[in-house]
């Protein structure tokens, strides 16, 4: 049990804060842009990398205030002026984040208040949570940020992949695939023959439909960094709608708090 302070505070070991910042720095970045657009009204790039399959603005509940934000500032309508932008200090009743403006030649700070007092430090990180949730609500977005990946290993979605690969390699080599290979091994696959430059044409349509369509909003709501981003394009362009079904999977397994949310002195990444 630890003992309380005579300002009510809790005994905490001053780590509590030190782990905080660097969490919301490195891993929970998106949420501290989040935080200052939404309870701030300043506005930022809702993606802290700049990534082109992640990086255009949603429409969202802001967009009202983005003028008043940036007009106070003295800046123009670009969201991407404010860089630089984190946690500068963290307490029991507020948040301040500071961040650089490319007309003010020194470094801006923003407190924001909690709506009450917390006790301790786990109670803070339940608040910043909480805040961080309502933050990319409002943002359209999600306060979850995919930074992995799930690869295929069921023998159905192996044997899309290994089927969708052979399209391109009967189009090429035509006769080694039919002549050679289904001949011999498959030939009741001969009949699809007449087909297959049809068949190759209507999955590329289909996949790149299924990523543009169901994939690309998904990519651009929990704000996947670019590495990840690609491999998840070359699944999906490969399987389909598979792909989108394993992501969703894979959101649905980080998305409890004490899974996505580790405040640990480890680097753990999700």
């Amino acid at each position: 049990m630890t003992a309380d302070t005579a300002d009510g505070r809790s005994n905490e070991p001053a780590s509590g804060s030190s782990i905080i910042l660097s969490k919301f720095n490195t891993v929970y970045r998106h949420s501290v842009l989040d935080i200052l657009t939404y309870y701030a009204e300043i506005p930022t790039d809702p993606n802290p990398d700049h990534s082109p399959l992640t990086s255009q603005t949603p429409t969202d509940a802001l967009n009202s205030n983005i003028s008043q934000a940036t007009a106070s500032l003295g800046s123009s309508q670009n969201s991407n002026s404010i860089s630089n932008v984190k946690l500068k200090s963290v307490d029991f009743d507020q948040v301040t984040i500071c961040f650089k403006h490319p007309l003010i030649d020194m470094e801006m700070l923003r407190p924001i208040p909690f709506d009450s007092k917390c006790s301790s430090w786990t109670e803070v990180q339940q608040k910043l949570i909480e805040m961080a949730k309502i933050a990319a609500r409002a943002r359209s977005l999600s306060h979850l940020r995919v930074s992995g990946i799930s690869y295929p290993t069921s023998p159905l979605n192996l044997a899309i992949i290994f089927c969708v690969l052979l399209l391109p390699f009967g189009y090429y080599w035509p006769s080694i695939l039919y002549e050679h290979f289904f001949a011999k091994y498959l030939p009741f696959m001969l009949s699809v023959r007449p087909y297959h430059n049809y068949i190759l044409y209507s999955t590329i349509a289909a996949h790149c439909t299924e990523f543009y369509f169901f994939f690309v909003p998904r990519l651009r709501r929990f704000r996947v960094p670019l590495d990840y981003a690609l491999e998840w394009a070359v699944l999906v362009l490969l399987d389909g709608y598979a792909s989108v079904r394993r992501f969703d999977r894979y959101v649905k397994m980080i998305s409890p708090d004490d899974t996505y949310y580790d405040f640990t002195n480890n680097d753990y990444f999700l």
